[in-house]
């Protein structure tokens, strides 16, 4: 049946006919779209009771009544959830009482001081503009017209490695939820956060959490 010919008066007969108690339909969305929604009916003792009929008229009338968050932005990734569906039969209409949970992401960053040895402070004070890295790779920007000689290319191969650690075990104090996969990055700006007198540098490390908010 087509569901733009099934009437408020139809339904509410339908529904009474079958002596259904209420309805609930589970439904997410997200990403800018309505993904997948179901309605099951119930009788008085939770039992299912199927019908066409009022499966196409919900399919309609429930995105009239009740608003559903389907564009993602910013933080929020999309919602999942409940719709509860019973009948007044004093006003001959249905009643919707939504129960959601929001799917968020937030991405954090937080800055760490690395320790240097007094081979990578000189070759980071003399031949590196800034480093950067993701999913475990180091990547280095080097000042213009300098040369990188057999050692320091070694020095810089050890501290690939030291920063992978240190970012890997670095902690973000204010992280919440779960860390979403190969969403860990850092980048580090030589020539402004290089400290020549502690011989240390600012590593900024992002991360991005996976939580959800009930309602």
């Amino acid at each position: 049946m087509n569901p733009e010919k099934v009437g408020m008066e139809a339904a509410v007969q339908c529904w009474k006919d079958l002596k259904i108690n209420h309805c609930i339909m589970d439904f997410s969305c997200g990403g800018d779209e309505m993904q997948d929604f179901d309605f099951v009916f119930y009788g008085e003792y939770e039992n299912v009771l199927p019908s066409d009929t009022l499966n196409d008229f919900f399919k309609v009338e429930v995105f009239e009544k009740v608003d559903f968050y389907v564009n993602s932005c910013d933080e929020y990734i999309g919602e999942f959830g409940t719709v509860r569906i019973e009948l007044n039969e004093e006003q001959s209409d249905f009643e919707y009482t939504k129960s959601t949970t929001s799917e968020l992401s937030e991405r954090i960053t937080e800055s760490f001081v690395l320790q240097l040895t007094d081979e990578e402070f000189n070759i980071f004070r003399d031949k590196i503009k800034d480093i950067n890295g993701e999913d475990r790779s180091v990547y280095f920007n080097y000042k213009s017209d300098c040369i990188i000689s057999d050692d320091e290319i070694s020095v810089l191969e050890k501290f690939e490695r030291k920063i992978k650690n240190f970012v890997t075990d670095a902690i973000i104090e204010n992280e919440h939820g779960e860390q979403e996969e190969e969403s860990e990055n850092f980048e580090c700006d030589v020539e402004d956060t290089l400290n020549s007198e502690e011989k240390t540098i600012d590593i900024l490390v992002s991360r991005s959490f996976y939580y959800t908010v009930s309602e």
